[in-house]
């Protein structure tokens, strides 16, 4: 049985264990992992993060973008140790006993090294769950569980398998990769049961409690960790400002796609960071001599959503797994590995039975095996599942084609469009004008100037920043004190705007892509019409 570690001095806690290991990484360099982590780092659960990327099929786009989920989950947990680190010793700094007893049922060596250990493991397994292509599968499998009633080709009784999986997905909030990394967390907290490490299976289940804020006192209490401190690392992981995951990925995401967006200065950020109380609550606060540091995080944050994750390109190609995927619920049994043996999709996609399945390492739902069932519904597939899934191996000609290729391209019509009618060119009238474009005009319009039936028209509608949701949320990290930083907010929110036409057909799709240049000057000057009147409206 491994003793927990009774040792918390001058230098950086890392958890509850003993040091095993030093992984070199390349963005933070030398990470140190303990032996309770080490443990879980040799399970299936995080060996198939190998092989997962963490930009899905993003190297299509940019080549070197071939990084992993577990590169990422560590950069996660590394940067999450130090934020807790910095928040623990703040506290005990500043001899504040609410501070302490707000974050801890008692405070001793114990609770503060479970502080970190939960900190630290609930970094590592934040994206437990992403499946194969990361986020860019998510969509597909959220259409397929819903629309699965509607697909006569779906026996009864698969179909009523996969709705009741959306109803699990519903209850957990929605969030695909989130849905799997609950189950995943589960599954491992029972393998770490079975180990001689003392708490390791308490501290995932904290981590887990953290995560998805979940009312488990007893769990958090045998750690002697408050539902305030599991409050606090959830904040540590993931906010609306400023967080673990957000400034590894972003440093992460930038260095392998060759951007130059992502240079933050992580050490002068957290050593900027305290803890502050309102009332009962406690939250992350930072000085103002960081502040220039929260900036630059916002700036980096902005620009690579609209050069990396918003690429025109980088949407059609999650649009073409998207249809994939859809058409696997057709073809499953005709394009399934051997390994899956005789299981239907609805179970192949049960959270339970597929952690059972990892666990047991039968197989993982991961790139490799993704990859394999593209091929072979390129070979073996009807017609247009082939057609999809050609268009993610080597017949590029095939992804929608982007009507738009800037996704500020729709922002500087409904600009030009407010000065042309001498009204304001404010942040808040050209979110007006975009949220309130007529789809089934636009659609209808395609069809027409396309004069291809098969048509099909799609969008891609999102914000950088989601201006309701960060005003939402009390004034972490002091965000609301830049005026740079609400500037950007208010621009970042005007949703990005991209339109894409594609044909099932693959003839009338090379059809289409010979006309998309007249396509393209039309659509903008037809959304420039919609804008048009809709400008008049506004005051």
């Amino acid at each position: 049985m491994y003793d927990i570690v009774h040792k918390i001095g001058n230098e950086e806690s890392q958890g509850l264990y003993q040091y095993k290991a030093m992984i070199l990484d390349s963005v933070h360099g030398f990470i140190p992992i303990n032996a309770g982590e080490y443990w879980i780092l040799q399970t299936p659960f995080m060996r198939r993060l190998h092989n997962i990327k963490q930009l899905g099929a993003n190297y299509l786009v940019f080549p070197s973008a071939k990084h992993t989920r577990l590169e990422h989950s560590l950069g996660s947990m590394h940067i999450a140790s130090r934020m807790a680190n910095k928040i623990l010793n703040y506290a005990l700094s500043e001899h504040n006993s609410k501070l302490c007893a707000a974050l801890f049922t008692t405070c001793n060596e114990k609770a503060y090294n479970s502080f970190i250990q939960t900190a630290r493991l609930a970094g590592l397994l934040h994206d437990l769950g992403h499946l194969a292509f990361s986020h860019m599968i998510e969509s597909g499998i959220k259409n397929l569980l819903a629309y699965s009633n509607e697909d006569k080709k779906i026996s009864e009784d698969v179909s009523k398998k996969l709705r009741n999986i959306l109803s699990m997905l519903a209850e957990k909030g929605g969030k695909v990769h989130e849905f799997y990394t609950y189950y995943f967390i589960n599954q491992l907290s029972k393998m770490a049961e079975r180990t001689e490490f003392n708490l390791l299976d308490i501290s995932i289940k904290a981590a887990s409690v953290s995560l998805f804020e979940e009312n488990n006192c007893k769990v958090l209490e045998e750690l002697n960790l408050t539902s305030e401190a599991a409050r606090i690392i959830k904040s540590i992981i993931s906010n609306e400002i400023v967080d673990a995951d957000r400034l590894d990925y972003l440093q992460r995401d930038a260095l392998t796609s060759g951007i130059v967006y992502g240079n933050i200065d992580i050490d002068r950020l957290i050593y900027g960071i305290k803890l502050s109380m309102d009332g009962e609550k406690t939250y992350i606060t930072l000085d103002m001599k960081s502040m220039p540091t929260l900036e630059d995080i916002f700036d980096a944050r902005y620009k690579m959503y609209k050069s990396v994750y918003f690429h025109h390109k980088s949407i059609a190609i999650s649009k073409s797994v998207e249809k994939f995927v859809n058409g696997l619920a057709d073809e499953w049994d005709k394009v399934k590995l051997d390994l899956y043996q005789d299981i239907d999709l609805a179970d192949f996609l049960n959270p339970i039975k597929l952690s059972n399945a990892i666990a047991n390492d039968n197989y993982y739902f991961d790139d490799n095996e993704m990859d394999v069932i593209i091929k072979a519904s390129a070979i073996k597939g009807s017609t247009q599942i082939k057609r999809w899934a050609l268009s993610l191996l080597n017949r590029r000609e095939l992804l929608p084609i982007s009507v738009f290729k800037r996704p500020e391209q729709v922002m500087i019509i409904a600009s030009q469009v407010l000065e042309k009618l001498g009204r304001k060119s404010s942040s808040e009238n050209i979110r007006k004008l975009v949220k309130g474009i007529d789809r089934n005009r636009i659609n209808d319009f395609v069809r027409e100037k396309s004069n291809i039936d098969s048509v099909k028209v799609d969008y891609y509608d999102e914000e950088i920043i989601s201006e309701d949701k960060i005003m939402k949320i009390s004034n972490i990290f002091n965000w609301k004190e830049s005026m740079y930083i609400r500037s950007l907010v208010q621009i970042g929110s005007i949703p990005v705007f991209l339109v894409y036409v594609y044909s099932d057909n693959e003839n009338d799709h090379m059809i289409l892509r010979s006309k998309i240049n007249d396509i393209r000057k039309s659509v903008s000057e037809e959304i420039s019409g919609i804008f048009e009147e809709k400008a008049k409206e506004i005051d």
